[in-house]
């Protein structure tokens, strides 16, 4: 009998649960943003996936990633009508200390965030040993950036997952969770040799965020995720900065679970016609039963 019970109990709840992520992932809540393609990148090498931060060219045309294992990659992006119908030129580097060697520790190499500066350069941040870098090229030696006492307070995973650079050059970093106020989300700015609280944003628990940009539009993207132990959720924001206060908020799109592998990386650019373009990539974590996506919204005029 109470065998009997106890599968009848764990059945109603795997249908509920089934129900749940079926109602979710079919009804995703959209906003202002509208969906163009999802292009699946797949090259079978050992070094490809975990893919955590992105930049995308101006035109669109060319892209830089990095995966969580420390390596970084560029290609040339193909495509028909505007949408990405294939990578070519690849090539992969791997992100050298300042001695020129490859870690072997994996905490030493977990590369997550990725930003470019005005002159070119490349930023990229690290968990588990917090801290960030400038490097002039892909296959260039890096230079340490300054690093704050502050930085240990950060958990081993959650650390610097979101980087940005505004038109003027300045670097912001978002940790994924939160450092002070739980219900915030803290942006720093590198000024001098120091990083310094910039602005904050509102915070969904459900969400952590995981890749920003600021957009030719000059408004401050953000694309967080939620992982409840079955699937991804999705969302991207945008943001009016006026000095230290994010304003006009707007919800861009937001998927439920099953709408998009696990996003993490995006870079938002102009295309042809004038309109904005967020393109995202994901983060496999080297999984078979996970892929990487190149997935691509555009906000109408």
């Amino acid at each position: 009998m109470y065998r009997r019970l106890a599968i009848s109990i764990v059945a109603c709840l795997t249908l509920s649960a089934g129900f749940a992520l079926w109602a979710e992932a079919g009804n995703p809540k959209t906003g202002e943003a509208d969906h163009l393609s999802t292009y699946r990148w797949q090259i079978h090498e050992g070094w490809f996936g975990g893919f955590s931060g992105l930049e995308v060219s101006d035109d669109g045309t060319r892209l830089v990633t990095i995966s969580d294992r420390g390596h970084i990659v560029t290609a040339d992006i193909s495509r028909a009508r505007g949408d990405i119908v294939g990578l070519v030129n690849v090539t992969q580097f791997k992100l050298l200390n300042p001695e020129g060697a490859f870690p072997a520790q994996p905490t030493r190499r977990d590369s997550e965030g990725l930003a470019q500066l005005p002159s070119g350069q490349l930023v990229v941040s690290y968990e588990g040993n917090h801290r960030l870098e400038r490097r002039a090229s892909p296959d260039a030696l890096p230079a340490p950036l300054p690093r704050d006492a502050w930085f240990k307070t950060m958990a081993a995973n959650s650390g610097f997952e979101a980087l940005a650079v505004s038109s003027d050059g300045r670097l912001f970093a978002m940790p994924e969770a939160a450092v002070e106020d739980t219900n915030r989300i803290q942006v720093y700015t590198l000024l001098g040799s120091h990083w310094h609280p910039a602005f904050t944003l509102n915070r969904d628990t459900k969400f952590q965020p995981v890749g920003a940009d600021f957009g030719p539009d000059g408004r401050f993207y953000v694309l967080e995720r939620g992982f409840n132990g079955i699937g991804f959720r999705t969302r991207a924001r945008s943001f009016r900065i006026d000095g230290t206060e994010a304003n006009d908020e707007k919800l861009l799109f937001r998927n439920g679970i099953g709408g998009h592998d696990n996003l993490e990386g995006i870079s938002v650019w102009r295309d042809s016609e004038g309109r904005i373009r967020l393109t995202m990539i994901s983060d496999d974590n080297f999984r078979l039963i996970q892929r990487t996506e190149i997935v691509e919204y555009v906000i109408p005029q």
